[in-house]
């Protein structure tokens, strides 16, 4: 079940298979896994458990906590657990109700969802004050993990964008469900049920701009999209796509990633989006982890590991540029950026120089000895 490393990238380490995995996240030169009713503080570099802090109940796999400074904003299955990573000691919890959004965190204001029986509530809470609530959204359907635009919160429920503004809610109407958002630099992108993207612009009051709101038919179940210069991407169970953000219209489909995860964007080395999914031989028996490099002209698809399984997988990537990605064993994988081995290099070109001076040798000596072997003239 390991994975096989490639020509762009390399497994460094991996944790143990585990029942209860929640999504990786990065402080300084570490990685924080949360796993079972803990948190494991790892090593960025070998993957050595260098601390732990443990809760009164099991971690949530599929919200992803927040780290700002030296505080860890951890959620598990109905809490919230702020943590002191200095010390790895717990600063206060709350309990709620079922978490189901990712956590944000702005000035000390955590923003997140949760369920209390058939009801949805969405609440921005002061975590320096033990979560005393600030405000907070009741709705009768899910909402989304939340984003900010210009200053103002954002979220979806049901086929409603929802801002948070000065003066209270707008509710801003996008004639579909929504299930992810992610907030552009000008306009915000929504992934909706029926396997449309669309997108509007909001003005300073949060009201969606006249004649903003477009979409994209893309088709089949939509992951979270991201973006950059105006390029979004998003997964799909019907592949891969690359969209021009300011037309709505698909730039390039991949459409051997069926099922593919949410995208992650890299800026390092040239535009780059991550993304698993199952390998188009295998029957959905094998998973690989993918790069698309968008050169604006050109986009363009390596395979990078074979992973055995990425359902329901998660994925980060650290300040020093590995990515962590959990698998669905609970398992995290740390993968880097293969670095070129200088002494190879230098070793293969100088073979390369002494093959070819010992072709022009062996031809020099052939020319010699015909020479010597041709008749004289008269």
């Amino acid at each position: 079940q390991t994975p096989f490393d490639k020509k762009y990238i390399s497994i460094d380490w991996n944790t143990s298979q585990s029942e209860t995995v929640g999504v990786p996240m990065t402080y300084k030169d570490f990685v924080l896994i949360p796993t079972l009713n803990k948190v494991n503080m790892l090593s960025e570099k070998d993957g050595e458990i260098t601390a732990t802090i443990e809760f009164d109940e099991k971690v949530s796999e599929n919200c992803r906590g927040a780290v700002i400074g030296d505080t860890l904003i951890q959620p598990t299955r109905t809490k919230l657990y702020t943590v002191d990573l200095n010390t790895m000691s717990i600063i206060n919890t709350k309990t709620y109700g079922d978490i189901v959004t990712d956590i944000a965190v702005e000035d000390q204001l955590v923003y997140f969802g949760f369920k209390y029986k058939d009801k949805y509530k969405f609440l921005c809470a002061d975590m320096s004050k033990e979560f005393e609530i600030v405000w907070e959204y009741d709705s009768d359907v899910p909402v989304t993990s939340p984003a900010s635009i210009g200053g103002m919160i954002i979220f979806g429920a049901g086929d409603k964008l929802i801002v948070r503004t000065e003066n209270g809610f707008t509710e801003n109407v996008v004639q579909a469900e929504i299930t992810h958002i992610f907030a552009g630099e000008y306009a915000v992108f929504m992934s909706c049920k029926n396997g449309e993207l669309r997108k509007l612009r909001l003005d300073e009051n949060g009201k969606t701009e006249e004649d903003s709101l477009m979409s994209c038919e893309i088709g089949g179940t939509l992951t979270a999209p991201s973006g950059i210069d105006n390029h979004i991407y998003v997964g799909s169970t019907e592949g891969f796509f690359v969209i021009d953000g300011l037309n709505m219209e698909i730039m390039k489909s991949f459409d051997e990633l069926k099922n593919a995860s949410a995208p992650l964007i890299t800026t390092g080395n040239g535009v780059r989006a991550y993304t698993a999914a199952p390998h188009s031989d295998s029957d959905g028996d094998c998973w690989y982890l993918y790069s698309i490099l968008d050169t604006d002209e050109t986009q363009t698809v390596s395979e990078l590991a074979k992973i055995i399984d990425f359902t329901n997988g998660k994925v980060t990537v650290s300040q020093s540029g590995k990515m962590f990605f959990r698998d669905a064993y609970g398992r995290v994988w740390a993968a880097s950026e293969t670095k070129p081995n200088v002494f190879v290099n230098v070793l293969k070109i100088v073979l390369i120089i002494a093959i070819f001076v010992m072709i022009l040798l062996i031809l020099r000596t052939w020319a010699k000895r015909r020479q010597e072997k041709k008749p004289p003239e008269y």
